[in-house]
This record gives structure tokens, sequence and C-alpha cells, in this order.
């Protein structure tokens, strides 16, 4: 009966977390609210493959910015975050894995593996898990799902910031393989980009150009540590801006030793 894990969200970071569990020698339940894949919108690829799946799509992107980080700070988030923004991490040339083509395989993989169950829940809220967690007796329970679901406490705040989405495979005016940041006033949007064929365009304020767009809210930063047996990961179970999928694998990986 020992060696168990539960994971909470089955997005792109549940099913890294999940990876790495079973990886490890885990017995894991994956645990969500819905059954179906998430979407990904904005500008999305993996800063470095997850382990047994290096065989996806990979390129070399090339990140670019007009205007000042200053610049683009004040035009995406006001004066609401003080923080770095990600053309000062990611501006140049670096390597991409097709995040999309990833998911589509864990979801496929896990469905299948001996070592995975899956079970669809009533949405988490204030903390409470529902009892299909409890029932599979985990040694850790490891959260992807957003935070403010885990929190019991109305005092804590969960700063984050909204911003509205346009994707799709048709193409925008952009170079396969760019990323176009703009902090100036010649463009309503703030991102452009088109990477392993999705090209997106992402704004600080709904567009009022008749472009139809998907509102996203992105996690900044939060006080909140309720639910401390509970172990959150990824930038929505964080709720902790900059932290990539990427890094689900390795921190999971270092929590079950």
């Amino acid at each position: 009966m020992g060696n168990r894990v539960v994971i909470l969200g089955c997005g792109p970071s549940g099913l890294a977390a999940a990876k790495a569990a079973i990886d490890s020698g885990y017995r894991t339940l994956i645990a969500s609210h819905t059954d179906e894949p998430s979407i990904q919108y904005g500008c999305q690829y993996l800063h470095a493959p997850i382990p047994g799946y290096e065989d996806v799509p990979h390129t070399t992107v090339s990140y670019h910015l007009n205007g000042t980080t200053g610049q683009y700070r004040l035009k995406v988030y006001g004066s609401k975050w003080p923080g770095k923004v990600s053309p000062e991490d990611f501006i140049g040339d670096h390597d991409a894995w097709d995040i999309r083509e990833t998911y589509r395989r864990m979801w496929r993989d896990l469905h299948h593996h001996p070592l995975v169950g899956w079970v669809k829940t009533i949405p988490i809220h204030t903390g409470f898990l529902p009892s299909p967690v409890y029932d599979y007796n985990p040694d850790f329970i490891i959260s992807t799902i957003p935070a403010p679901n885990l929190c019991y406490f109305q005092g804590h705040n969960f700063l984050h910031h909204v911003i509205y989405a346009s994707g799709s495979t048709n193409p925008y005016p952009a170079i396969e393989d760019e990323i176009i940041c703009d902090g100036t006033t010649d463009h309503d949007w703030y991102r452009i980009s088109r990477v392993f064929g999705y090209s997106t365009i992402e704004w600080s304020n709904e567009p009022t150009n008749g472009e139809t767009a998907v509102r996203v809210r992105k996690p900044l930063k939060t006080d909140c540590d309720c639910t401390p047996s509970t172990f959150r990961v990824g930038r929505y179970g964080k709720w902790e801006k900059g932290y990539l999928v990427h890094q689900v694998y390795p921190e999971v990986t270092s929590i079950l030793k």
C-alpha cells in the first residue's frame, strides 16, 4: 500500500508531475475535476524536454524586443509588477521543445500506464480535497491546480494579471520560430509569436479591433501558506511568475526522494 502519490490537476504540469512520480517508482493517481486535456493559450513551449519525451519536435526560437524592458513591463503590467519580465531572461536565440506535442503524448501514455490511475472529482475549493484523494491513501499529495483553490483563509492575497490571447494554426504576420515583444505604442499587442506552427497574439487589454481573444489569468505571487502538507508545483500550483513547466519534473523527483 506504500509509495503512492496523488497529483491534483491534469494539465501539462500535472502530467509532468505524474511522469516524475512513476519514474520514481510510485503508484500515481491523477485527480481532476475534468477528464479532458487542457488547452494551452499564449506563446507556449518547453525550455527543456520532459524526460522520456526528448524526441518531440525541437527548434531554436528567436526572441526580440521593440522598445525597452521598462516600457514592456509598463505596457503589460502597468504598476502591478515591478520585477523581471520575460525579455530580460529570453532575448536572443534559445532552444525550444514542443509543449503541445509533449502534452499529447503524456496524455496518451499515462492513460495506459499500469502505475497510473485517473479519477474525476468534484471541483476543489477552500482547501477541501475530495474523498478519492484520501481513499487512495497517498504518501504525498502534489498539487498543480490554481493555488486559490487550496486556500481556506480569506485574508491571503493572490496577485495576478489578466491578459488576452488569440491563437491558432492560421498564419499571423509572424515569422516561424520568432517571438516579438513590443513595449512601444506602435501596436496594441505586447507579444506576437509563431512557434511549432502555432501563432499567437497577446494583449494586456481586451482587443477592440474585433479580434476574438481568450481571457487568461497569469499568476504573479501569493502569500498563501494553507494546506502545508500538500506540495505545490507548477506556475498555477505555486502561483509564481516565471515558473516553467520543465521545472516540475525535477522538483517532484526531489520531493519524492
